[in-house]
């Protein structure tokens, strides 16, 4: 192929804008960074599950515990997993009030309670006559209705409550 000097024509019915041309290349440059930035990202949990979204989350007393994601997407299912630490009782009653009964569906309760029922905004679980030598787990389902960032408080058996924030992308 020869090559082009200035003193040749360029090809009928093509117009190049040098401008543009720069601009494409320059964006292509950033462009490749930022999608390596975003990957990077999911792949460390920043939009969903992952190392940066998994936490835990105590009260003061150190009774009740919650693991959760930081970050979730609307329309996602996923679980909040409650735990009442070596609490010797026959009835536990969970509470979750805050941006709960607002912004969050709940699904599968696992176990299931034998009530529930709300309160204004907080929304109450009652397990009966409990018999368990330890550690009380209580794993929920919800899915986020409403997108941005929502905090929530849980408590259970007048324990102080413990709040938490979680950031819902759209």
């Amino acid at each position: 192929m020869a090559k082009l000097t200035e003193k040749d024509e360029p090809l009928p019915g093509v117009k190049e804008d040098h401008f543009a041309l720069n601009f494409e290349a320059g964006f292509q440059k950033i462009g490749f960074f930022v999608l390596l930035a975003i990957l990077s990202g999911a792949l460390a949990g920043i939009f969903s599950n992952g190392y940066f979204s998994s936490a835990e989350k105590l009260n003061d007393t150190r009774a009740l515990s919650v693991n959760y994601d930081r970050f979730g997407r609307l329309q996602t299912e996923f679980p909040l997993h409650f735990t009442v630490k070596n609490n010797v009782a026959d009835k536990y009653v969970f509470s979750l009030g805050g941006d709960f009964t607002d912004h969050f569906q709940p699904g599968v309760i696992s176990p299931q309670p034998d009530s529930m029922y709300s309160r204004g905004n907080t929304l109450y679980l009652v397990y009966n006559d409990v018999k368990t030598e330890g550690d009380f787990s209580v794993w929920m389902y919800v899915t986020p209705t409403v997108p941005g960032k929502t905090t929530i408080t849980a408590g259970v058996n007048g324990e102080p409550a413990l709040s938490f924030w979680q950031f819902i992308y759209p």
